[in-house]
């Protein structure tokens, strides 16, 4: 296991532990706590289905060709974008502003050190093609312009298919987030931290 995921594991354990001995300060039938469940489940889908877009166009081709294509030609790291946004959508899924800056910082302390490690030994690899491509995309934050697409792409159908599997956990979050304010909301649980 690298560093970066066991330091994200043992953080996002931390913050686990945290949401099931803790309820949110929001009445339950508040515009607040609605607009807190929506947003959850936004960010969670689109972090799934970006997660799925981008492992569709990188699959079997990394450190073996640049790829610039489809969600890399409106930014270099849209695996690590869409996951950002499941970390902020998973805060929001226990209706927490605390929890999702709380995930955000974990992202950012856990995932941009491998963000920048990746640009240099791609750097390395592609040389002036890749300057090139980073005077044009973004490193994180998406251009608002309509992706290059290729006529036809090979995938790793062993490595899509497991990216899938990992997209459509990111959908469990919400799941899981409801039956542990289900189990707050019956005295299952204990609620020993009220946060925002």
């Amino acid at each position: 296991m690298t560093t970066r995921l066991f330091f994200t594991k043992a953080l996002g354990l931390g913050v686990v532990v945290t949401a099931l001995v803790s309820s949110h300060v929001y009445a339950e039938d508040s515009v607040t706590n609605l607009s807190l469940e929506i947003s959850a489940l936004v960010l969670l889908m689109v972090a799934a289905m970006g997660r799925l877009w981008s492992a569709a166009f990188i699959t079997g081709k990394k450190s073996k060709v640049l790829v610039t294509d489809g969600p890399y030609s409106i930014m270099r790291n849209p695996l690590y974008f869409f996951s950002f946004l499941g970390f902020i959508g998973a805060g929001l899924a226990f209706e927490s502003f605390t929890l999702a800056l709380l995930l955000a910082g974990i992202f950012f302390l856990t995932h941009w050190p491998t963000i920048l490690s990746e640009e240099r030994k791609l750097r390395d690899l592609f040389g002036e093609a890749f300057d090139e491509y980073t005077r044009h995309v973004p490193r994180f934050v998406p251009l608002m312009r309509k992706p290059a697409l290729c006529e036809s792409m090979a995938v790793s159908p062993r490595i899509f298919t497991k990216a899938m599997l990992e997209s459509s956990l990111v959908l469990c979050i919400f799941g899981l987030a409801h039956i542990n304010e289900w189990a707050h909301v019956h005295q299952i649980l204990p609620t020993v931290l009220t946060i925002y």
